[in-house]
Protein backbone atom coordinates (compact mmCIF):
# COMPACT_ATOMS: atom_id res chain seq x y z
CA UNK A 1 0.00 0.00 0.00
CA UNK A 2 2.86 2.38 0.76
CA UNK A 3 4.28 1.89 -2.73
CA UNK A 4 0.90 2.60 -4.31
CA UNK A 5 0.55 5.85 -2.40
CA UNK A 6 4.02 6.98 -3.44
CA UNK A 7 3.29 6.56 -7.16
CA UNK A 8 -0.14 8.11 -6.81
CA UNK A 9 1.41 11.12 -5.10
CA UNK A 10 4.02 11.52 -7.84
CA UNK A 11 1.32 11.57 -10.50
CA UNK A 12 -0.84 13.98 -8.51
CA UNK A 13 2.09 16.38 -8.44
CA UNK A 14 2.30 16.25 -12.24
CA UNK A 15 -1.43 16.74 -12.72
CA UNK A 16 -1.79 19.42 -10.04
CA UNK A 17 0.85 21.48 -11.84
CA UNK A 18 -1.13 21.13 -15.06
CA UNK A 19 -4.29 22.19 -13.26
CA UNK A 20 -2.72 25.38 -11.98
CA UNK A 21 -1.37 26.45 -15.35
CA UNK A 22 -4.37 25.47 -17.46
CA UNK A 23 -7.17 26.95 -15.44
CA UNK A 24 -7.95 23.92 -13.27
CA UNK A 25 -9.50 22.02 -16.15
CA UNK A 26 -8.06 18.59 -15.34
CA UNK A 27 -10.18 16.06 -13.48
CA UNK A 28 -9.41 12.79 -11.72
CA UNK A 29 -11.91 10.05 -11.09
CA UNK A 30 -9.59 8.58 -8.48
CA UNK A 31 -9.56 5.30 -10.39
CA UNK A 32 -6.23 3.56 -9.77
CA UNK A 33 -5.35 0.13 -11.13
CA UNK A 34 -2.37 -1.90 -9.94
CA UNK A 35 -2.03 -5.10 -11.97
CA UNK A 36 0.90 -6.86 -10.28
CA UNK A 37 4.07 -5.94 -8.38
CA UNK A 38 6.21 -6.64 -11.46
CA UNK A 39 4.04 -4.42 -13.66
CA UNK A 40 3.73 -0.65 -13.99
CA UNK A 41 1.28 1.31 -11.92
CA UNK A 42 -1.50 2.40 -14.26
CA UNK A 43 -3.28 5.48 -12.98
CA UNK A 44 -6.20 6.35 -15.21
CA UNK A 45 -9.26 8.55 -15.32
CA UNK A 46 -7.73 11.98 -15.96
CA UNK A 47 -9.40 14.32 -18.39
CA UNK A 48 -8.03 17.02 -20.66
CA UNK A 49 -10.50 19.84 -21.20
CA UNK A 50 -12.72 18.91 -18.28
CA UNK A 51 -16.35 20.02 -18.86
CA UNK A 52 -15.58 21.40 -22.32
CA UNK A 53 -16.98 19.95 -25.53
CA UNK A 54 -13.61 18.32 -26.33
CA UNK A 55 -12.91 16.68 -22.96
CA UNK A 56 -10.91 13.52 -23.52
CA UNK A 57 -9.20 10.99 -21.24
CA UNK A 58 -5.48 10.53 -20.94
CA UNK A 59 -3.35 8.08 -19.02
CA UNK A 60 -0.09 8.02 -17.12
CA UNK A 61 1.97 4.86 -16.89
CA UNK A 62 4.64 5.19 -14.23
CA UNK A 63 7.47 2.73 -13.72
CA UNK A 64 9.49 2.12 -10.59
CA UNK A 65 11.69 5.03 -11.69
CA UNK A 66 9.78 8.15 -12.77
CA UNK A 67 12.19 9.47 -15.40
CA UNK A 68 12.59 9.85 -18.31
CA UNK A 69 9.16 11.15 -19.33
CA UNK A 70 7.55 10.86 -22.73
CA UNK A 71 4.16 12.09 -23.94
CA UNK A 72 2.41 10.50 -26.92
CA UNK A 73 -0.83 11.63 -28.51
CA UNK A 74 -2.97 10.27 -31.32
CA UNK A 75 -6.19 11.43 -32.90
CA UNK A 76 -5.26 15.03 -33.59
CA UNK A 77 -6.95 14.38 -36.91
CA UNK A 78 -10.03 12.26 -36.37
CA UNK A 79 -9.74 10.23 -39.57
CA UNK A 80 -6.18 9.10 -38.83
CA UNK A 81 -7.25 6.10 -36.82
CA UNK A 82 -4.01 4.11 -36.56
CA UNK A 83 -2.55 6.61 -34.09
CA UNK A 84 -5.22 6.31 -31.45
CA UNK A 85 -5.53 2.56 -31.98
CA UNK A 86 -1.77 2.24 -31.41
CA UNK A 87 -2.08 4.30 -28.22
CA UNK A 88 -4.81 2.00 -26.90
CA UNK A 89 -2.76 -1.07 -27.80
CA UNK A 90 0.34 0.23 -26.01
CA UNK A 91 -1.64 0.98 -22.86
CA UNK A 92 -3.00 -2.57 -22.81
CA UNK A 93 0.24 -4.40 -23.56
CA UNK A 94 3.24 -2.56 -22.18
CA UNK A 95 4.96 -3.44 -18.95
CA UNK A 96 6.71 -0.19 -18.05
CA UNK A 97 9.62 -0.72 -15.68
CA UNK A 98 11.34 2.67 -15.66
CA UNK A 99 10.07 6.03 -16.84
CA UNK A 100 6.75 7.81 -17.20
CA UNK A 101 4.63 7.42 -20.33
CA UNK A 102 1.69 9.81 -20.73
CA UNK A 103 -0.72 8.86 -23.51
CA UNK A 104 -3.60 10.86 -24.98
CA UNK A 105 -5.23 8.38 -27.39
CA UNK A 106 -7.92 10.62 -28.90
CA UNK A 107 -6.70 14.19 -28.58
CA UNK A 108 -9.45 15.57 -30.81
CA UNK A 109 -12.13 13.19 -29.59
CA UNK A 110 -15.01 14.92 -31.36
CA UNK A 111 -13.32 14.53 -34.74
CA UNK A 112 -12.34 10.93 -33.88
CA UNK A 113 -15.91 10.03 -33.02
CA UNK A 114 -17.05 11.50 -36.35
CA UNK A 115 -14.14 9.93 -38.27
CA UNK A 116 -13.42 13.37 -39.72
CA UNK A 117 -10.13 15.21 -40.02
CA UNK A 118 -11.56 18.11 -38.00
CA UNK A 119 -14.85 19.65 -36.89
CA UNK A 120 -14.38 23.41 -37.23
CA UNK A 121 -10.70 23.91 -38.01
CA UNK A 122 -7.66 21.71 -38.48
CA UNK A 123 -6.38 21.33 -34.90
CA UNK A 124 -2.79 21.20 -36.11
CA UNK A 125 -3.26 24.71 -37.53
CA UNK A 126 -4.42 26.15 -34.20
CA UNK A 127 -1.26 26.27 -32.07
CA UNK A 128 -0.20 27.73 -29.70
CA UNK A 129 -3.95 28.09 -29.10
CA UNK A 130 -6.30 30.53 -27.38
CA UNK A 131 -8.25 29.54 -24.27
CA UNK A 132 -10.73 32.36 -24.89
CA UNK A 133 -11.61 31.38 -28.45
CA UNK A 134 -15.15 30.46 -29.48
CA UNK A 135 -13.64 27.74 -31.69
CA UNK A 136 -12.90 24.73 -29.52
CA UNK A 137 -9.82 23.64 -31.49
CA UNK A 138 -7.97 26.78 -30.35
CA UNK A 139 -8.90 26.08 -26.72
CA UNK A 140 -7.80 22.47 -27.03
CA UNK A 141 -4.48 23.51 -28.58
CA UNK A 142 -3.92 25.91 -25.68
CA UNK A 143 -4.64 23.23 -23.09
CA UNK A 144 -2.33 20.71 -24.73
CA UNK A 145 0.45 23.33 -24.73
CA UNK A 146 -0.05 23.96 -21.03
CA UNK A 147 -0.18 20.26 -20.22
CA UNK A 148 3.13 19.72 -22.01
CA UNK A 149 4.63 22.76 -20.32
CA UNK A 150 3.47 21.56 -16.89
CA UNK A 151 4.68 18.00 -17.24
CA UNK A 152 7.85 19.03 -19.11
CA UNK A 153 8.44 15.65 -20.77
CA UNK A 154 11.77 14.81 -22.31
CA UNK A 155 10.03 14.03 -25.58
CA UNK A 156 6.64 14.43 -27.27
CA UNK A 157 5.64 12.09 -30.10
CA UNK A 158 2.80 13.16 -32.41
CA UNK A 159 1.07 10.31 -34.26
CA UNK A 160 -0.36 11.09 -37.69
CA UNK A 161 -1.18 9.45 -41.02
CA UNK A 162 -0.90 10.60 -44.62
CA UNK A 163 -2.70 9.77 -47.86
CA UNK A 164 0.43 9.91 -50.03
CA UNK A 165 3.39 7.59 -49.50
CA UNK A 166 6.93 8.94 -49.29
CA UNK A 167 9.19 8.56 -52.28
CA UNK A 168 12.73 9.82 -52.82
CA UNK A 169 11.43 12.35 -55.33
CA UNK A 170 9.74 14.11 -52.40
CA UNK A 171 12.84 14.33 -50.22
CA UNK A 172 13.12 18.10 -50.68
CA UNK A 173 9.38 18.79 -50.43
CA UNK A 174 8.62 20.53 -47.14
CA UNK A 175 5.10 21.59 -48.02
CA UNK A 176 3.26 18.25 -47.91
CA UNK A 177 3.04 15.31 -45.53
CA UNK A 178 3.88 11.79 -46.66
CA UNK A 179 3.33 8.38 -45.17
CA UNK A 180 6.27 6.47 -43.65
CA UNK A 181 8.24 9.50 -42.49
CA UNK A 182 9.50 10.87 -39.21
CA UNK A 183 9.20 14.65 -39.26
CA UNK A 184 11.76 16.95 -37.66
CA UNK A 185 12.37 20.69 -37.97
CA UNK A 186 15.92 20.51 -36.68
CA UNK A 187 19.23 19.97 -38.45
CA UNK A 188 21.56 18.23 -38.00
CA UNK A 189 19.45 15.26 -36.96
CA UNK A 190 19.82 14.35 -33.32
CA UNK A 191 21.45 11.13 -32.14
CA UNK A 192 18.15 10.20 -30.50
CA UNK A 193 16.31 10.54 -33.81
CA UNK A 194 18.90 8.64 -35.82
CA UNK A 195 19.08 5.78 -33.32
CA UNK A 196 15.29 5.47 -33.01
CA UNK A 197 15.00 5.57 -36.82
CA UNK A 198 17.52 2.74 -37.15
CA UNK A 199 15.85 0.72 -34.39
CA UNK A 200 12.41 0.83 -35.98
CA UNK A 201 13.65 -0.01 -39.47
CA UNK A 202 15.66 -2.96 -38.11
CA UNK A 203 12.39 -4.40 -36.77
CA UNK A 204 10.24 -3.72 -39.85
CA UNK A 205 10.70 -6.64 -42.29
CA UNK A 206 9.23 -5.08 -45.44
CA UNK A 207 11.35 -2.47 -47.17
CA UNK A 208 8.31 -0.47 -48.36
CA UNK A 209 7.06 -0.26 -44.75
CA UNK A 210 10.24 1.36 -43.44
CA UNK A 211 10.44 4.95 -42.29
CA UNK A 212 12.41 7.91 -43.65
CA UNK A 213 13.50 11.01 -41.77
CA UNK A 214 12.08 14.14 -43.38
CA UNK A 215 12.97 17.73 -42.59
CA UNK A 216 10.34 20.47 -42.52
CA UNK A 217 11.00 24.13 -41.87
CA UNK A 218 9.44 25.87 -38.87
CA UNK A 219 5.66 26.28 -38.93
CA UNK A 220 4.20 28.83 -36.52
CA UNK A 221 0.86 27.07 -36.15
CA UNK A 222 1.77 23.35 -35.78
CA UNK A 223 1.94 21.43 -32.51
CA UNK A 224 5.44 19.99 -32.92
CA UNK A 225 7.01 23.32 -33.81
CA UNK A 226 5.36 25.06 -30.86
CA UNK A 227 6.50 22.39 -28.41
CA UNK A 228 10.06 22.89 -29.62
CA UNK A 229 10.17 26.66 -30.12
CA UNK A 230 7.98 27.92 -27.28
CA UNK A 231 8.29 25.20 -24.63
CA UNK A 232 11.81 23.95 -25.44
CA UNK A 233 10.52 20.38 -25.44
CA UNK A 234 11.91 17.94 -28.00
CA UNK A 235 9.29 16.53 -30.37
CA UNK A 236 8.92 14.42 -33.51
CA UNK A 237 5.96 13.50 -35.69
CA UNK A 238 5.28 10.01 -37.04
CA UNK A 239 3.36 9.64 -40.32
CA UNK A 240 2.14 6.25 -41.54
CA UNK A 241 0.79 5.62 -45.03
CA UNK A 242 -2.98 5.19 -45.10
CA UNK A 243 -2.74 2.94 -48.15
CA UNK A 244 -1.37 0.13 -45.99
CA UNK A 245 -3.78 -2.22 -44.15
CA UNK A 246 -4.98 -0.69 -40.89
CA UNK A 247 -3.63 -3.54 -38.77
CA UNK A 248 -0.14 -2.98 -40.21
CA UNK A 249 -0.32 0.79 -39.70
CA UNK A 250 -1.17 0.25 -36.03
CA UNK A 251 1.87 -2.02 -35.72
CA UNK A 252 4.10 0.54 -37.43
CA UNK A 253 2.94 3.27 -35.05
CA UNK A 254 3.65 1.01 -32.07
CA UNK A 255 7.14 0.22 -33.35
CA UNK A 256 7.89 3.91 -33.81
CA UNK A 257 6.75 4.85 -30.29
CA UNK A 258 8.60 1.94 -28.66
CA UNK A 259 11.80 2.76 -30.57
CA UNK A 260 11.78 6.32 -29.24
CA UNK A 261 11.05 5.03 -25.73
CA UNK A 262 14.03 2.69 -25.93
CA UNK A 263 16.43 5.39 -27.14
CA UNK A 264 15.14 7.84 -24.53
CA UNK A 265 16.24 5.37 -21.85
CA UNK A 266 12.88 4.03 -20.74
CA UNK A 267 12.81 0.39 -19.62
CA UNK A 268 9.87 -1.78 -20.59
CA UNK A 269 8.68 -5.17 -21.76
CA UNK A 270 6.44 -5.57 -24.77
CA UNK A 271 5.13 -8.50 -26.85
CA UNK A 272 6.79 -9.12 -30.19
CA UNK A 273 5.18 -7.29 -33.11
CA UNK A 274 4.90 -9.53 -36.15
CA UNK A 275 3.71 -8.88 -39.69
CA UNK A 276 1.99 -11.56 -41.75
Amino acid sequence: MKQIKVFYFVFLIIISQASVFAGNRYNSTGDTTITDEKYYHLIKGYTLGYHDVYETPYYALIGKKESPRMLVHGGMHGDEVAGYMACDTIIKNINLLEGTLIIIPKLNIQACNMNRRYVNMDLNHCFPGDIGSDVYEFRLAYELMWLVDSIKPDLVINLHEAINKYDTEFQNDSSNAYGQIIITNQKPFSTLLENAFNDMNDIIPRFDYRFHVHYYGYSAYSSMDNFIAKLKVNSYTIETYRGFPLADRVKLQQIAVLSFMKELGMKFEYPDINFN
